[in-house]
Order: structure tokens, then sequence, then C-alpha cells
């Protein structure tokens, strides 16, 4: 734990724990109120919080957009993918994979060819300078994990683990591709 963090909790009257409280002030009474979607918005809370600044460090740090490094960690787990896979995958309009794949190919950190099945199609895949950032950038999310999880225990994280993975199986239920 850093001096920062321990401080936070030490100090009642700090700013870090003002905030804290002023969060959740504001929080509880929207999330008591009728008509809200209380855990839906709990969970995009939770995506922001943690997305907003990995991603700002990311783009700062390495030159990455969003779906820029949403595509290279798609194709870091694939040999090739489409951008129609990559999009189904991370939930992304086609637009904003598109510009993602330009600026990749621009940077030469993937490789684009024809799908032999559909010549209208290109396949993707990472160049070695695309994995070589992934994986510079992928202990980031590892660590910022980890931070978020910290107070679970590890039966909590294993409930959370299952409950996710039956949301994320039932997904043709729920989402729909924009």
């Amino acid at each position: 734990m850093t001096t920062a963090k321990k401080s936070r909790k030490a100090d009642p009257r700090g700013a870090a724990t003002r905030g804290s409280s002023r969060f959740l002030e504001l929080l509880e009474p929207m999330m008591a109120a009728p008509g809200v979607a209380r855990d839906a918005y709990r969970i995009s809370l939770v995506g922001n919080f943690f997305n907003g600044p990995i991603y700002l460090v990311i783009q700062k740090q390495f030159g990455l957009l969003r779906d820029e490094i949403n595509t290279l960690f798609c194709l870091a787990h694939f040999p090739e993918l489409s951008q129609t896979d990559i999009c189904l995958v991370m939930g992304r309009p086609k637009n904003s994979v598109s510009r993602a794949i330009s600026r990749l190919l621009q940077r030469g950190l993937i490789a684009v060819r024809d799908d032999p099945d559909d010549g209208r199609k290109g396949v993707l895949s990472l160049r070695p300078e695309g994995y070589r950032l992934y994986q510079d950038t992928r202990r980031l999310f590892e660590e910022r994990e980890a931070q978020m999880l910290a107070s679970l225990t590890k039966a909590d994280r294993a409930t959370l683990d299952r409950l996710l993975t039956k949301i994320m199986a039932s997904h043709e239920d729920w989402s729909e591709l924009f």
C-alpha cells in the first residue's frame, strides 16, 4: 500500500476521504430512487472508474486510444481476427474500431491481409511491435484490477467471477452491436 493510500485512510479530514464521502452522499439517494436501473448503473460506474484513469495513462505514456489498446488486446489472443470479430468482442461501434485499426496500421503495430474466403474483408494480425506494446500496457490493467478488487475476499472474487461469467454468457438476451 502506498503512503498516499495509507494517509487517505488514516486522515478522516483528507480530501480523498471527503471526496469518497461526497461520492456516497450523492450516489446513495440516486440508487434508492424509483425507476433507477441500480445494478446496471453501478456496473457502468465501476467501468468508468476503472477505465478512465487507465486509458488516460496509456494515452499519455504509449500514445494509444481506448479502441486501439483494446484492438491490440483482442489480437494478442488470436492469431488473426476480422474487424467484425473485434467489434463483437469489444462491444464497440464499427466506425470506432475502424479508426483504431487505421491508426494501428499506420504505426506498424498490426498487419492486414485479404480474407481468402471473402476478398472484401481483411484479416488482422498483431506484429511483434504491437505485441510488445500490448505486453507493456497489460501490466497496467493487471495492477488496476488488483487495486479495484482489493476489498474483496477470495470467496467474493469467485462469486464476482461466476456472476460476470453468467451475465456474459447470456449476452444474446440483452446485448446488441451498435
